[in-house]
């Protein structure tokens, strides 16, 4: 039987999230490393796959791609619980995936980008002031409504954790402290208890 192929960088929050619903969901699908800091998004054959370069990019079995991890979420988890049934809720998870691709990742994943794999906290010292800033704006966000909610839309875990969970997991490899954040904290490890929940390197495999 054909299964869906997953081009992903394994050290990647965002290839993260697209292998983490297909696990949770119990789809079946082969992992293809793509490594990020070696160009290979930007080679030839991957190119005519994806066009604009990037990974996560899912491979249907038909041979259509899918690009943009959070729009693999919504697909992926649409008839599983991860997918929110009451309106209200579905619109909430568009409002959180929204805020993590404009107001988290830009800046929480770009200062570890910068932190950890080009290791330029010196060179770019000006800018990681400002993704820190902005990264801390928006876990405040964060924090604010995990202090009145269990997840991010209500009492139940949706894609709209999985896709903030990604990059706040490992925000601390880009220089962001989360001791003042205990709701957050809390939330990351309510969700880690989640049945079927997998660690980015077994995810990503």
């Amino acid at each position: 039987m054909k299964k869906y192929k997953l081009y992903g960088d394994s050290r990647s929050g965002n290839c993260y999230k697209a292998a983490l619903i297909m696990r949770l969901t119990g789809q079946p699908f082969e992992w293809v490393e793509t490594d990020l800091m070696a160009q290979a998004t930007r080679r030839k054959e991957f190119l005519a796959l994806n066009p604009n370069g990037k990974v996560p990019l899912l491979q249907f079995p038909d041979g259509r791609c899918l690009a943009e991890s959070n729009a693999m979420l919504l697909h992926l988890s649409r008839n599983s619980e991860w997918f929110a049934q009451d309106e209200w809720q579905q619109a909430l998870n568009w409002q959180w995936l929204f805020f993590e691709q404009y107001s988290h990742e830009p800046y929480i994943a770009v200062a570890r980008f910068i932190a950890l794999f080009l290791k330029q906290e010196t060179e770019q010292a000006e800018r990681l002031i400002m993704l820190r800033e902005r990264g801390h704006q928006a876990l405040a966000v964060m924090e604010s409504t995990l202090g009145t909610f269990k997840f991010l839309t209500g009492d139940n875990p949706t894609v709209a954790d999985i896709a903030l969970y990604a990059y706040t997991h490992v925000a601390h490899e880009g220089g962001f402290d989360l001791r003042g954040y205990p709701a957050i904290r809390n939330w990351m490890g309510t969700l880690e208890a989640q049945e079927g929940w997998m660690a980015m390197a077994e995810a990503c495999s």
